[in-house]
């Protein structure tokens, strides 16, 4: 595992080299993920290895209290990440504007950094970045507090308990912590709004993507008017989840945005094998999803029922039988 100490914390990075080694002028490309439930694999498998053999230096991080880096109890305002990643990228020794890759809050988080750091940026790919001119904190501080209730709601500590996955129990228990150890909610409240007159002046290219189907969709439109060099693409039959559901043509779309943007832009197309993927109610509800348990229930209907008969044993589970996941 390879750790640098930046701004005082200990944060968990991996690299990814194109095949025989990086050309002078190889976009270095760092990815940035999103908040609480999420750290840098989600885009290490998603695109990392994609970009890297494009041609690019690949820079995949933790934040900090997420993964495997450090969990400090405080500093997590978004201008504590922003000062994080400088530091990060400092500690490494890159000395040339790099191309920024965020997720969900990690989209904001590049966003207001590139807006902060014109020198050090030399393009952002918002990946269904939450966008707000007015009460940004005050959003963002809310969903965690919703996220927070939902992970100590008593179906899903059962679940958690006797129906999930080993990775996934991991993760919430590492999220569970992060929310009821930290500051970040409290952090979270300090996110100042996105000026309009800075989004205005920018010049540093912006790609934004976002699902159709997505709860922030209706955020899209303002983005790209307000920013004069914004790319905007809307993926039908998508949702916030477009990093996960259509990772095979963000491949196809970061390649050309880095190395061939004077050339067609790739055209998606869902494959028919494939349908529309529609925000669950309880997530825009913002509620925890409906009868976690429902699989280890069922499961034990089927051994209660098999135990009138000889030799079943009532009541077994087979671990993460479920097919729904928090958050």
């Amino acid at each position: 595992m390879a750790e640098v100490t930046a701004n005082g914390v200990r944060l968990h990075v991996q690299r990814l080299a194109p095949p025989g080694g990086a050309g002078p002028d190889a976009p270095i490309v760092v990815t940035v993920h999103g908040m609480v439930m999420d750290n840098l694999s989600s885009f290490y498998f998603a695109i990392g290895n994609s970009l890297a053999s494009a041609g690019a230096q690949v820079i995949a991080y933790d934040l900090r209290g997420h993964g495997k880096s450090e969990r400090t109890a405080t500093g997590y305002r978004l201008t504590d990440a922003m000062d994080d990643l400088s530091a990060m990228l400092d500690a490494l020794g890159v000395d040339r504007p790099v191309h920024l890759i965020g997720n969900s809050y990690g989209a904001t988080m590049v966003l207001a950094y590139g807006l902060a750091n014109p020198a050090r940026v030399a393009s952002m790919t918002l990946v269904e970045p939450p966008f707000q001119i007015e009460g940004l904190g005050e959003e963002m501080a809310s969903s965690l507090a919703q996220v927070s209730f939902g992970l100590s709601d008593a179906e899903v500590e059962t679940w958690l308990e006797e129906g999930a996955g080993r990775a996934v129990t991991r993760i919430t228990r590492s999220a569970q912590k992060l929310l009821n150890d930290t500051t970040i909610a409290a952090d979270m409240l300090e996110t100042e709004p996105f000026s309009p007159e800075k989004l205005r002046e920018t010049t540093t290219p912006v790609l934004a993507i976002y699902g159709a189907n997505s709860d922030i969709i209706h955020q899209a439109e303002e983005l790209q008017s307000l920013v004069p060099s914004c790319t905007l693409v809307i993926l039908e039959h998508h949702t916030h989840m477009v990093l996960r559901e259509a990772a095979e043509y963000l491949r196809q779309l970061l390649r050309w945005w880095l190395f061939d943007r004077a050339a067609p832009q790739p055209v998606y197309s869902m494959p028919e094998s494939r349908q529309q993927y529609v925000t669950p109610e309880w997530v825009t509800q913002m509620v925890p999803p409906p009868d976690l348990n429902a699989g280890r229930r069922a499961a034990a209907g089927a051994g209660a029922e098999a135990g009138d008969g000889v030799g079943a044993h009532a009541g077994s589970t087979t671990p993460g039988s479920t097919s729904t996941t928090p958050g």
